[in-house]
């Protein structure tokens, strides 16, 4: 588990972000859509979003876009444990 910042820039260029504890990439991006989603304050990301990921330590910044964590939770290649870690991010995006 470590704490991320995940942030994205909505279509009028207003920057969003929210700080959540993931165990993955894909995770810590399903997790702040549920947070994005719930704020209506904020637009909703869309398939095309591109998400960026800062964990502060030690600082590390990723780049991913939603459609590519929906993929991810289609694979089945990692075993039960990948496997139940993509059932979790499927179940947090509301897909089953």
């Amino acid at each position: 588990m470590a704490r991320c910042r995940v942030s994205f820039t909505d279509s009028d260029g207003v920057l969003h972000t929210v700080g959540v504890d993931a165990s993955s990439l894909y995770e810590a991006v399903a997790l702040a859509v549920v947070e994005f989603r719930s704020d209506t304050l904020s637009q909703s990301p869309d398939p095309l979003t591109e998400f960026t990921i800062s964990i502060p330590r030690p600082p590390v910044e990723h780049r991913i876009r939603l459609a590519q964590v929906t993929r991810w939770t289609e694979g089945t290649r990692d075993g039960p444990a990948g496997l139940v870690k993509r059932q979790r991010v499927k179940e947090l995006l509301g897909k089953r």
